[in-house]
């Protein structure tokens, strides 16, 4: 069965329904503390309530890595608004999942406009969307930053790749990006695909393609200047091949974090065999959403890999968070080839729609797999917070150094902050 309507109207019914199962999902498995890295806004709020924010880490670049600025915002109002309890972090972190799924079914509807496609295929993009992955993030309320970050990226892709796209929403793109990079650096990877855009603006006269980049470039070297100057330390650079082989298990982990020794070379394949698709569909504008996200995609993958690959081997891409990131190319993947092949006839039938089901297998097969994580990660921080509560002041160290790895001593003080506040794990009447 096909359609030819700008949206198929099933799986638009569905989006919703998928949203909310996946907020059910998130409150059901949230993370009853702060854990790890979470335990870092302590300092942060302490600030906050002394009139000092200024002075804390709220501006300075976190673990040596990224910003979350925009990230400690967020959190700080909804520590305040919860009594410190992080399930309104995870529906803070759900609302920004929310924009950035319906972002994406906008996206897809342009991306696809004026065709014939299956409707089997909106049910795809639908999983690859809505998918179990997200948990891994959705779950812990301090990965709020990978939402912003994320939205901050295809909120622009999706409005420069608009029939007509506006001054106004070239400049909404810019600052939404910037936002996105104060939540996750890795979103710079999306100002140089914004300027791909407006230079494959064939239609558009040259002044006008500039007056629509020069924003861009301005930001973009704003952004890499301070993240340079507020970075200082040097990184471990890898070498060629361990930075190839993360960035292929980065987007590869988006479907086969189950089966790492496949994923680097299902990711190549999908790599190859969308540069016949690409050329198929050279000069149609309805092909620039889907490259744009692989590219934005492809870009995190080598954004991370820059920053982790030299310290931890390229085995640390298949971190369950990176998930969210990987989606984006698959989704990228699946609406190019898609849009290239779908009424190719033989070729359709022989090689592209065996390897799209494939991937959906796999995909559906890691959505469980991560589902899983994302519920042991929920028993072990429930157990974590169980332990702390009965257990304090008398903490065992080995229990610290789990909870909080290289933070446990300063864990020790960030906690008795948090009894004192009366925010979770400790009971306000405790």
């Amino acid at each position: 069965m096909h359609i030819a309507s700008r949206l198929s109207p099933l799986p638009v019914v569905a989006l919703p329904l998928a949203l909310c199962l996946l907020l059910a999902a998130t409150l059901q498995l949230h993370l009853p503390l702060m854990l790890w890295d979470h335990i870092d806004l302590v300092p942060i709020y302490d600030a906050w309530q002394r009139g000092a924010l200024a002075a804390s880490q709220f501006w300075r670049i976190h673990d040596g890595s990224h910003f979350h600025s925009a990230a400690y915002a967020v959190l700080l109002a909804t520590t305040w608004l919860s009594g410190g309890r992080p399930w309104l972090d995870c529906v803070a972190g759900w609302a920004f999942y929310a924009l950035l799924a319906w972002t994406l079914w906008r996206l897809v509807g342009n991306g696809w406009r004026g065709g014939r496609v299956a409707r089997g295929w909106w049910w795809a993009m639908l999983l690859l969307i809505a998918h179990p992955g997200h948990l891994a993030n959705l779950q812990w309320g301090w990965q709020v930053a990978v939402f912003i970050s994320l939205l901050g990226a295809v909120a622009p892709i999706h409005w420069l790749t608009l029939e007509r796209p506006t001054l106004v929403l070239n400049l909404a793109g810019v600052v939404l990006a910037i936002v996105g990079v104060l939540g996750f650096s890795t979103t710079l990877a999306a100002f140089p695909v914004a300027l791909a855009l407006i230079a494959a603006r064939g239609e558009w006269s040259w002044p006008r393609r500039l007056l629509f980049a020069w924003p861009w470039l301005l930001a973009l070297g704003g952004m890499v200047g301070w993240l340079l100057v507020a970075r200082g330390q040097p990184v471990a650079m890898p070498n060629v091949a361990t930075l190839a082989l993360y960035a292929l298990n980065y987007l590869g982990g988006g479907v086969l974090r189950f089966a790492e020794n496949l994923a680097p070379w299902w990711t190549l394949l999908a790599l190859s065999s969308a540069v016949p698709a690409a050329l198929r569909c050279r000069g149609d504008a309805r092909a620039r959403p889907w490259l744009a996200l692989m590219a934005f995609a492809l870009g995190c993958a080598l954004l991370t890999a820059l920053g982790r690959a030299g310290s931890f081997g390229a085995d640390h891409a298949f971190v369950t968070r990176y998930a969210s990131f990987a989606l984006l190319f698959w989704i990228g993947w699946l609406g190019l080839l898609v849009l290239a092949w779908g009424d190719a006839g033989t070729a359709w039938r022989r090689w592209v729609r065996p390897l799209l089901l494939a991937t959906l297998f796999f995909a559906t097969a890691n959505g469980v797999h991560l589902a899983k994580k994302a519920r042991t990660t929920h028993q072990r921080a429930a157990a974590f917070a169980a332990q702390i509560r009965s257990g304090y002041p008398q903490l065992d160290e080995a229990l610290l150094a789990q909870a909080y790895g290289d933070r446990a001593a300063a864990a020790r003080q960030r906690l008795a902050l948090l009894r004192q506040w009366g925010f979770a794990p400790f009971d306000a009447s405790d």
